[in-house]
């Protein structure tokens, strides 16, 4: 089940996290501590940085928060924005209904971490609320070159290869997306690590997206 609200959304990744305690690939659900009901999803290629300079602290100018029509208010594609609050929160939506079952995928994402969502043509609204403007994917990155947490766009926010990080919180977790949609079933390979533990994952230049949460900042070792 898919919860609207952040709280619930939160309750929900609790849940869902017991089917993602192993380590194999595809079917896994994501269990990140901040709480979703999905994994995120998809990418756009371009230009990439891996200096470990700080995050732009300006605001993007794009769309804001609330519910957006697709094809009226937005249009389908893939965007990207930063939280902007303790805890940004956003859902595709397949009607106005304002059931738990309209929800298609949904995320919830830690201050100051990009969200990249991918919306179909197909979808009804977009809600979102604590983030700054979204903008298209394909623009200039918002994180500065930071390989830290969130959702990462392979190609434009890192680059394909093998990275290395320490789990910082209760948990860290991580995912490799093979799309930006939101859905469980976007995620190639995903893992817990205990607080303190060491993660080394490769990221393949055939992924979409990296996401995680939790840990130091990735480190290229390969």
């Amino acid at each position: 089940m898919k919860f609207r609200t952040v709280l619930a959304a939160v309750v929900l990744v609790t849940v869902a996290s017991t089917a993602s305690t192993c380590k194999s690939s595809s079917s896994k659900s994501s269990p990140k501590p901040s709480g979703t009901s999905h994994s995120a999803a998809p990418a756009t290629a371009g230009k990439n940085s891996e200096s470990s300079t700080s995050p732009s602290t300006s605001t993007p100018s794009g769309l804001g928060s609330g519910t957006l029509i697709v094809g009226k208010d937005i249009q389908p594609g893939t965007y990207k924005a930063l939280a902007s609050s303790f805890l940004g929160y956003w859902e595709r939506e397949k009607d106005a209904s304002g059931n738990v079952d309209s929800i298609l995928a949904n995320d919830n994402v830690n201050q100051g971490d990009q969200a990249v969502v991918t919306i179909a043509a197909t979808d009804y609204a977009f809600k979102s609320s604590g983030f700054s403007g979204w903008v298209p994917a394909s623009g200039p990155s918002l994180t500065g070159g930071k390989l830290g947490s969130g959702t990462l766009i392979v190609g434009k926010d890192i680059q394909p290869g093998t990275y290395k990080a320490t789990a910082t919180g209760i948990n860290g977790y991580w995912a490799r997306m093979k799309d930006t949609s939101g859905g469980v079933e976007s995620i190639l390979a995903n893992d817990n690590v205990n607080s303190g533990e060491q993660a080394v994952v490769t990221i393949s230049p055939s992924d979409a997206a990296f996401k995680s949460t939790g840990f130091t900042e990735w480190t290229k070792v390969s």
